[in-house]
């Protein structure tokens, strides 16, 4: 009998240590190769329960866009579950549940221009093309925000797209909201700025490989190619003379119409001496004269008789006078001054009877060799006038 007993305990023990030290197949399909173990739908249906649960919470808690990260998630999970035809009614009740909220918040959220985008009556404004890159240039700036009830909330670390959608350059293309709900994109450059660019900010939420965009929350900003106008001012000045009908006018324009812009001369005379301070690209000057209005550049001609004297021989005056003239075109950016070409000529003389009629022989020289040198710089000049020239 003792010897019975023993026999059985022996045999409870090996049994046992065999069961302690079986390990589990692991699943196989029918051609025996090993697939992957997939949680049961009650703990799928858990997860996503508690993605939607928390996504409440957090927005309750004012954490808005961590809320709709969540809510996003149990699309995501879903998304998952479809491509492995594991779906229930249960699991598909939590999906409605959460599509529903995340509709609610998308019904809530405004996505603003940033105030440096609006006018004086808060309508938002285009930017020019040219300004990209200089102190000028306006970026892509949105402000996020979230209505509930009589309140508004700013929405802080919100996913925002920036991508083109006309045109195309180089910028950044995601940026998360700051505390203020802020989101700033900046351009580097645009593949062409004689054309209009436009750029688009979205809400989209990315969990795993699923997007969630949130339609009609978005911003568009344009920017604008340049006029292609132009304003060439003239001024003609020898000591106490400034002519009132500077000849060098036409002598620019005539070689400056092949161009394709829209010329309007003035006589720079009317500037009076803030000519100086536009022809040295003064944009507060420009901008103060309201010269920017309507035109991209500014052609600005000023030609100096800068010496008059008497032919005099052996100690004798004789009633001829000569003139020495230099004259010089600039072409000038008007959204921040910059010169984008200058020509000189210099030393051009002229002779009369007079010392008046001496400084007109000098002008119309001047202008004739002016028209020369902007004739040969015509390339450069074009170039200039279509933004190309840096």
């Amino acid at each position: 009998m003792k010897k019975m007993q023993t026999f059985f305990s022996t045999c409870c023990l090996l049994l046992a240590f065999a069961s302690c030290s079986t390990v589990q197949e692991p699943a196989r399909d029918q051609s025996g190769a090993e697939t992957e173990t997939l949680p049961d739908d009650s703990q799928a249906l858990g997860r996503l329960k508690e993605f939607y649960e928390n996504g409440l919470q957090k927005i309750n808690q004012g954490v808005i866009s961590e809320g709709i990260t969540q809510l996003v998630s149990v699309l995501a999970e879903y998304d998952d579950l479809k491509n492995t035809g594991r779906t229930n009614p249960e699991i598909e009740k939590v999906v409605h549940n959460a599509e529903t909220e995340l509709a609610k918040i998308g019904a809530g959220l405004t996505m603003d221009s940033g105030t440096e985008w609006l006018d004086e009556n808060k309508n938002q404004i285009s930017a020019s093309s040219l300004d990209i890159g200089s102190n000028t240039g306006l970026d892509p700036s949105i402000i996020l925000t979230l209505n509930f009830g009589g309140g508004r909330a700013l929405v802080a670390g919100a996913p925002i797209l920036f991508e083109f959608t006309k045109g195309n350059g180089l910028l950044t293309i995601f940026v998360t909201t700051n505390d203020y709900g802020q989101a700033n994109c900046s351009i580097a450059r645009l593949e062409n700025q004689n054309e209009e660019n436009i750029v688009k900010a979205s809400l989209i939420y990315r969990v795993k490989d699923f997007s969630y965009r949130f339609q009609g929350v978005e911003k568009e900003f344009v920017y604008v190619p340049p006029a292609r106008r132009a304003t060439i001012l003239v001024m003609e000045r020898a000591e106490d003379t400034v002519s009132s009908d500077p000849v060098i006018l036409d002598a620019v324009y005539n070689r400056l119409k092949g161009v394709t812009f829209d010329f309007s001369q003035y006589n720079g005379v009317l500037l009076g001496k803030d000519f100086v301070r536009v022809f040295g690209g003064d944009p507060k000057t420009i901008k103060s004269l309201g010269l920017e209005k309507g035109v991209s550049y500014l052609v600005m001609v000023l030609s100096e008789g800068d010496y008059v004297s008497q032919v005099e021989l052996g100690g004798k005056k004789y009633d001829i006078f000569k003139s020495n003239t230099s004259a010089s075109t600039r072409i000038i950016r008007v959204v921040d001054g910059k010169i984008m070409y200058s020509g000189t000529v210099q030393g051009v003389p002229g002779q009369g009877g007079t010392r008046q009629k001496a400084i007109i022989d000098g002008f119309r020289n001047a202008a004739e060799a002016m028209a020369e040198k902007i004739n040969q710089d015509l390339t450069q000049i074009i170039s200039a006038l279509s933004g190309e020239s840096e």
